[in-house]
This record gives structure tokens, sequence and C-alpha cells, in this order.
């Protein structure tokens, strides 16, 4: 594996500058890529039906070009969703942790 550093995503039930909102997740985040550190703040509301690991542990997100190889012998924490056009995730969980693979397609 040799999957590159992306952003650290950190829960919090503080209301910040939302750069965006995933309705599906019911989910509000930051724009990591404005942050000089690559934090992306997420707030989850209170009916997301997200793993109550992932609204509660921060995580770490790495770039690869191959979700479905990436995924291959992982325990998936949250399956393969799109947040945005050209942008696949999903979350595995590793050594009890969330982490964060992102797939994005360069138009």
């Amino acid at each position: 594996m040799n999957y590159p550093f992306s952003h650290i995503g950190i829960p919090t039930t503080d209301d910040k500058n939302w750069d965006g909102y995933y309705e599906a997740g019911r989910i509000h985040f930051t724009d990591f890529s404005k942050d000089e550190f690559l934090v992306e703040w997420v707030k989850f509301d209170p009916d997301s039906p997200m793993p109550e690991m992932m609204r509660t542990i921060p995580h770490v997100a790495y770039r690869v070009e191959d979700m479905e190889e990436a995924l291959r012998d992982r325990e998936i924490l949250v399956e393969t969703f799109s947040p945005g056009e050209g942008v696949r995730v999903a979350f595995i969980i590793h050594n009890g942790s969330p982490v964060e693979f992102m797939e994005i397609k360069e138009s």
C-alpha cells in the first residue's frame, strides 16, 4: 500500500462555516483543502445513518486510484458512496479506528 495522505477528519458538535452537506449521510463538512493542516471538520445530524465510530472518532483519509482494490480484504465500516461528482469514498476499520479512502476522477 502506498496511498497518499489526503486529510484528517474530526467530528464536532460545534457549528462551523460549513462548505458542504452530504444529505444522504446527513453530514455537514468543511473543505479540508482550505485548511493549512488539511483538517476537515464534520458534524452529523442527530438522525444521521452513519455508524457511531464514524460520528465519534477522528479519521485519516488517503487517496486511492482503485477503490475496489483498496477495499479488498478490508473490514468495511461504510460502503462506497459519492458525496460529489467525480468523488467516491468508503470507510474501513483499521486497528479500531475509521480510515477513509477517496477515489477522485479528474475531469
